[in-house]
């Protein structure tokens, strides 16, 4: 586990355990941050607002052409709001069949149409519930590859990687990733049967970016300075409703205090994080144990037990 922890206009790190296993881990380790990655979808998102080349309102039917749209189970007039606020009642694409097949072949394309086609009948109607749910983002991403007729890839380079200098950051995970941690399953290394095509072209926009805390620490201090987007976009993606979910944002009630971010996890990488919008503490917390038994406990003794 790598940590990394803002407080006081302090800044102190740690590395626990191993990052292979017979490799110790160091706090530059980089690392899958799963659905964390959902957060910097909402933040393009929002700049295409800025730009005036979408509507939080518009629709599906918008962005897809009608012979493109064949899935009956797809509402076309559900919004981009309501994707970003996981409120559109689609059935969840990532589920375990196809997304084992995605992770362990390293030869199929998945593509939008193919895709498109495999969402699974809706769990509810649009905008009556929150469901979480990864095909959402997923759709998000296909907006915007189609509104800038680039790869999400090269959307997210341009647009957060390079304006914030994060020169640790790659919009998928790959084992040839210099200093990546390896995945570590039940003392397993699933390393060498994992696939970048899982991240790029399946949980892309979802789940796919892999990053380091240093990296991870100039994002959020660029989003919660309004220098990726306006003060504006920032209050809409931090107006949460009563389910407690923004626009690729989470609020968390800890302790009495109030903080913001978003969970992270994927094929044995967990990452957490934890923002404070009075104090502008900073907690990130990146792990590459399934489902670490540690990491709760480390949230715990940071954010409870030193604050009291």
């Amino acid at each position: 586990m790598v940590g990394f922890y803002k407080t006081n206009n302090k800044i102190q790190r740690f590395a626990v355990g191993y990052s292979a296993p017979s490799e110790k881990m160091t706090e530059d380790k980089v690392f899958n941050i799963g659905s964390l990655t959902k957060t910097f979808t909402a933040v393009l998102i929002l700049q295409e607002e800025e730009k005036g080349n979408l509507k939080l309102s518009d629709s599906l039917k918008t962005f897809f052409p009608q012979e493109f749209c064949q899935n009956k189970n797809v509402d076309l007039n559900i919004t981009i709001e309501q994707l970003l606020r996981h409120r559109s009642g689609l059935g969840e694409l990532i589920i375990d069949s196809l997304g084992n097949n995605a992770f362990g072949n390293p030869y199929f394309e998945y593509n939008y149409a193919f895709l498109f086609n495999k969402i699974p009948k809706p769990v509810s109607k649009p905008d009556t519930e929150y469901k979480y749910c990864n095909t959402n983002y997923i759709l998000l991403g296909y907006i915007l590859e189609i509104l800038n007729d680039k790869p999400y890839s090269e959307i997210l380079k341009e647009r957060i990687f390079e304006p914030c200098s994060m020169k640790n950051s790659y919009a998928y995970y790959s084992k040839t990733i210099k200093n990546i941690a390896h995945p570590i399953y039940n003392n397993e290394d699933l390393s060498d049967i994992g696939f970048f095509q899982f991240y790029k072209n399946f949980s892309f926009s979802a789940g796919g970016i892999s990053s380091n805390s240093d990296d991870l620490y100039k994002f959020f201090t660029a989003l919660y300075e309004y220098k990726l987007i306006s003060k504006k976009s920032f209050s809409k993606m931090s107006n949460f409703g009563k389910e407690k979910y923004g626009l690729g944002l989470e609020k968390y009630t800890i302790n009495n205090k109030t903080y913001f971010g978003h969970p992270g996890d994927n094929i044995s990488f967990a990452t957490r994080n934890y923002y404070n919008p009075q104090t502008k503490d900073l907690l990130i917390l990146m792990s590459n144990q399934y489902k670490d038994r540690y990491i709760g406990k480390v949230v715990k003794d940071i954010l409870i037990n030193n604050s009291n």
